[in-house]
């Protein structure tokens, strides 16, 4: 059995997680990671809280869809039906609105925990006095699945706002 070649991209990695755990930092970059490292706090759980609303709104539209839909009245007239009908929404076009409001919701409410896990990874990266723990390579991994996230959602919101210009 042959022993891993100690130039793999793997360990090149592990290597590189060491030297920025052991990046020696100035007390102005301390900081200045430490105040990007709030912020990024306290946007996430802006974030966390903006999407546990969608969400909750989500819930609040399903159950007031369900409710109204088992209460619906028939107010019809008996000699002529009525030209417009006002409030009638498709069971199909309700199930996409309530669905994409709770992807949107989820998709909110994880990059936020993602901005919040990144934050505090900078500042214990700042503030622990562990050497060779890599706070600073998770960091920077986390905040970039963070802004994958929130690219996503923005395209997502771009598309939908793109659709309703087209339907005008």
């Amino acid at each position: 059995m042959s022993s891993p070649d100690p130039t793999t991209p793997e360990r090149e990695g592990r290597a590189l997680a060491r030297d920025l755990a052991s990046l020696p930092l100035d007390p102005k970059d301390e900081r200045a990671i430490d105040k990007t490292a709030r912020w990024m706090g306290m946007l996430g759980r802006f974030e966390v809280l903006s999407g546990a609303l969608v969400l909750l709104l989500a819930v609040v539209l399903s159950l007031g869809w369900g409710f109204s839909s088992m209460t619906r009245p028939e107010v019809e007239s008996e000699t002529t039906p009525p030209l417009v009908r006002l409030g009638e929404v498709s069971s199909l076009q309700m199930a996409i609105a309530i669905g994409l409001t709770i992807v949107v919701g989820g998709l909110v409410l994880r990059a936020g925990i993602l901005f919040t896990d990144a934050a505090e990874d900078l500042e214990h990266h700042v503030h622990a006095k562990q050497e060779g723990v890599p706070y600073l390579e998770d960091a920077l991994l986390t905040l970039a699945r963070a802004f994958v996230l929130d690219a996503l959602l923005l395209g997502l919101v771009t598309l939908g706002l793109a659709w309703l210009g087209s339907l005008s």
